[in-house]
């Protein structure tokens, strides 16, 4: 009998999914892996079969987190989103989900085209043509300094903290020794912020921010109230999750637009068809490095049409899911068009579904749009097969992304 095979899969450099996904779907039925923490799993790919696992309570992942470590080199408590179910996760989840509703990201999207504006400002200094590094100069920037303010985090302290979630967020590049010491200091960090926010709501001056309101929460039974070391888990959670995925993704996006020329100009011509490419993206690009989020099963059920018992271990892939052609026809295609697109799981399904996805889709449809606007000349000044990829870390992405632009000489009357 033949082994399971290791997960993570082996992949190429590039957006796509591992090949392996499409054997699987095609199969449809549960697959046998071993997963870098020694254990067992099944791989569930088919759409309907991973959207019953993300919202189904029979699937837990606080108790495959209690079984082995987590799949990021960090201790269970600094993920409290992540490794949680109900009631726990629903709690923490209730008390950080206004600041992330659709009215609220509405609110935002003046200051979010504000920012945008303003680092492509500092991207052209006035030049009409010139080279630029889009990673560090807006793909990150960008949603990091609105997490920040969302959050209350002062931007002088970004690059300080984005050099500490690098390490976190890291599934090979860094030891253990280093990820605690990185954990060690965001939590300080957040100790010593979370205090300035309390003290400044104690003299009657409270900032308009969610790490205040998480502080100064009031008015809950005991068993509801956050406690301090889950507000430090959160603040730093949600400012990794805030930009990490989207500042990787949005640069994978430019990478299909500038390989993709017509699909840029076409943008550039009729921007209302920016929020549907940014679907389309979204559903055919691999984001996730390390697969899925293991869950252990509580209860005896069937997925794939095969028996799974109680104790064992499943894995959801949404990014085989994504390319499921029972949900989505011809689904190795990049269509801008597509009409179901709104059905993928880039965000997740149900009670994991992202807290931040408003945000990100904001995000995503103002920085391509802006840059569209800004540079009707936009490529790569490198080769795409020369590009360097985030292979070393939980989201996938590009380390860097150097760009030849040039700018419109004449304006409109």
């Amino acid at each position: 009998m033949t082994d399971p095979a290791r997960f993570p899969f082996q992949v190429e450099p590039g957006p796509r999914p591992p090949a392996e996904y499409r054997e699987l779907l095609a199969a449809g039925t549960p697959h046998p892996v071993l997963l870098s923490s020694g254990r067992q799993a099944l791989l569930i790919t088919r759409y309907d079969d991973v959207t019953t696992v993300l919202g189904d309570d029979r699937f837990s992942r606080a108790g495959y987190a209690a079984l082995a470590r987590p799949l990021l080199a960090r201790d269970t408590d600094s993920l409290p989103l992540i490794t949680a179910d109900a009631p726990h996760h629903t709690r923490r989840r209730r008390s950080v989900l206004p600041a992330f509703t659709a009215r609220r990201v509405r609110r935002l999207l003046p200051r979010l085209q504000e920012l945008a504006d303003h680092l492509l400002d500092e991207l052209t200094a006035g030049a009409g043509s010139g080279v630029a590094e889009l990673v560090d100069g807006y793909t990150v920037p960008f949603p990091l300094r609105v997490v920040c303010e969302v959050l209350g985090v002062p931007v002088a302290d970004s690059a300080t903290l984005r050099r500490e979630v690098d390490i976190l967020m890291s599934t090979s590049g860094h030891g253990t020794e280093e990820v605690a010491a990185a954990q060690a200091r965001t939590d300080d960090y957040f100790a010593g912020l979370v205090a300035v926010k309390r003290r400044a709501a104690e003299r009657g001056e409270p900032a308009d921010d969610v790490l205040t309101q998480l502080v100064t929460r009031s008015g809950e039974a005991p068993g509801q109230r956050l406690s301090h070391q889950e507000v430090l888990a959160l603040g730093s959670g949600m400012l990794m999750a805030g930009y990490e995925t989207t500042g990787n993704f949005f640069a994978m996006c430019l990478v299909r637009l500038l390989g993709q020329p017509g699909l840029a100009a076409r943008l550039r011509a009729d921007p209302g068809l920016i929020p549907g490419a940014v679907e389309e993206m979204l559903r055919f690009t691999s984001l996730n490095n390390t697969g899925g989020v293991p869950h252990l099963v509580t209860r005896d059920t069937v997925l794939g049409g095969c028996p799974v018992r109680a104790g064992q271990v499943v894995v959801p892939i949404t990014d085989a899911a994504n390319r499921d052609p029972a949900r989505f026809e011809d689904p190795d295609t990049f269509d801008p068009d597509r009409p179901d697109v709104a059905a993928h799981l880039a965000f997740g399904h149900g009670r994991h579904l992202c807290l931040g996805a408003e945000l990100a889709r904001a995000e995503l449809r103002i920085g391509i749009a802006s840059l569209l606007r800004r540079f009707p000349v936009l490529e790569l000044d490198v080769k795409e097969d020369e590009l360097d990829w985030r292979r070393t870390m939980f989201i996938n992405g590009v380390w860097k992304l150097p760009v030849r632009w040039a700018v419109r000489t004449e304006h409109p009357a």
